[in-house]
């Protein structure tokens, strides 16, 4: 059986602009072709989103969702940066040798590892500056962090960005238009990472019911995305000019989830064997007055 998913691609959705519009005498002109990337506005969401769900986890878990933001908006800007240097670095040297400022264009490619080595960065940043445990501060976000990453992957999924190698697995999608026709069926990357974060939300859920350790969930993510990922690059194209480069016959994704995989490791032996933390009262959810992130600094 061939693909069962048919080839789509999600167009940019048109801002529709008056031509015109005079104000005290003075005529503004305005631009007509302003788009919204589909791409850009489920990552927005699942940003937003994500965010929300991790502050409800913060409470839940007695940490105040002012902290859970503040932390939120470090690991973000950091892993943004960093995840454009990775992919440009590890995916495209050749641009960067040739075009050098093009490290500064974080708009254009990004790398879900150099993401995550961007969200570490970040949380130590947040945590030189307001010395919080990781297992209390990050242990909200990473529950969240499936929610996020669904809205991300579906993005990836609608503009079709990851092409995977030709096949006849059911979950294909049908004449994916990449290359040069005649187009065939291919597997989807970020498709099979949405399915990932179905199912990983749902897990997620689940085990938040009850009282876990705090760091949990830091520990358990990449012990549930690197293997995943690191058997999903197995099946990214070889055929196309935008494959993706290959060092030792892996692609850098295969490195970065061993890497993961250990960290996840240590952090998991880090979390079931280290003396738990609490929660400061600076970050206290039950503090009465809004959370004040200086404060951390103080004593």
């Amino acid at each position: 059986m061939s693909g069962l998913i048919p080839y789509f691609h999600a167009e940019p959705i048109p801002i529709p602009l008056p031509e015109h519009l005079d104000i005290a005498g003075y005529r503004l002109s305005f631009p007509q072709d302003w788009t919204i990337q589909p791409f850009g506005l489920l990552v927005a969401t699942g940003l937003m989103v994500g965010t929300w769900v991790a502050e409800q986890r913060g409470r839940k878990v007695g940490v105040h969702s002012n902290a859970v933001a503040s932390c939120a908006a470090h690991i973000l800007i950091t892993a943004f940066i960093v995840a454009h240097l990775f992919d440009a670095l590890a995916y495209h040297p050749e641009v960067v040798l040739q075009r050098p400022f093009f490290l500064l264009e974080v708009w254009d490619g990004l790398s879900s590892f150099g993401g995550f080595l961007g969200a570490i960065i970040g949380l130590r940043i947040y945590q030189f500056r307001y010395p919080v445990d990781a297992r209390v501060i990050a242990d909200p976000l990473a529950f969240s962090f499936p929610v996020g990453w669904l809205f991300g992957r579906t993005g990836c999924f609608v503009v079709h960005d990851h092409p995977g190698a030709p096949t006849d697995f059911f979950l294909g999608v049908r004449d994916y238009e990449v290359g040069v026709p005649p187009f065939v069926t291919r597997h989807d990357l970020g498709f099979y990472e949405v399915l990932w974060c179905i199912a990983t939300i749902t897990l997620f859920f689940i085990l938040g019911r009850t009282p876990k350790r705090r760091g949990f969930f830091l520990a358990l993510l990449p012990l549930l995305y690197a293997p995943v990922r690191f058997g999903l690059d197995f099946l990214r194209a070889t055929d196309l000019d935008q494959s993706d480069a290959r060092y030792y016959g892996l692609t850098p994704g295969h490195y970065g989830a061993i890497a993961l995989f250990l960290v996840g490791l240590i952090a998991m032996r880090w979390v079931m064997r280290g003396e738990e933390p609490t929660v400061p009262w600076e970050i206290s959810a039950d503090r009465p007055t809004d959370y004040v992130a200086k404060e951390t600094n103080e004593e």
